[in-house]
Formats: C-alpha cells, structure tokens, sequence
C-alpha cells in the first residue's frame, strides 16, 4: 500500500512540476514596404497580399481560430483576419488598402 501511495506522490509532482507546452499564436504577416500606395497598381498589390496572407493563415488554422459554433460560416476567419490586418495597418497604408 505504501508504494502504491508513494508512486502516485511522485507522479502527481511530477505533473505539477512540468510546464505546460507553449503553442505560440498563429499570426499572419504581410510586407507592404516595397509597394507604391500612391499609384493603383500598387493598391492592387496590397489588396491580392492580404488576400494571400487571410487564405494562406485560414487555410492552415481556420479550425483552431474559428468558434466552434459557427465553424459552418466559412467566411468568419477570412472577413475577421481580413478586418484585423487592416485594423493593424499604419493609417496611411490602410487608406490605400480602401481606396479603388
């Protein structure tokens, strides 16, 4: 009995004593630096570099980031990310990202 008692003290310290794993957060990145906002063709790069970023990320972690509720929309994670990359972009950026 006192074994049994021992080896269940040191399992369970054992647990306690380990750190839980870390799974950094998934993000997305997106580079703009290179990019002429002024001009239309430039524009135009931004919007299809989101667009790749926000399918690439949902694409890969759409599951993890998505309630599970509403994981039938499949549109949550695109507009979401999609809305939070602009949210994130310096004002002058995001200005150019709106404009046609």
């Amino acid at each position: 009995m006192r074994s049994i008692l021992f080896l269940s003290l040191v399992l369970a310290g054992t647990c306690a004593a380990r750190e839980p794993m870390q799974r950094p957060e998934p993000s997305a990145r997106l580079a703009y630096a290179d990019l002429a906002l002024d001009t239309p063709a430039g524009r135009d790069v931004l919007r299809a570099r989101v667009e790749t970023a926000v399918r690439a990320f949902c694409r890969a972690h759409g599951d993890t980031v998505t309630p599970q509720l509403i994981r039938n929309e499949t549109g949550y994670c695109l507009d979401t990310l999609r809305q939070s990359m602009a949210d994130a972009m310096p004002e002058p950026v995001r200005r150019a990202y709106y404009r046609r």
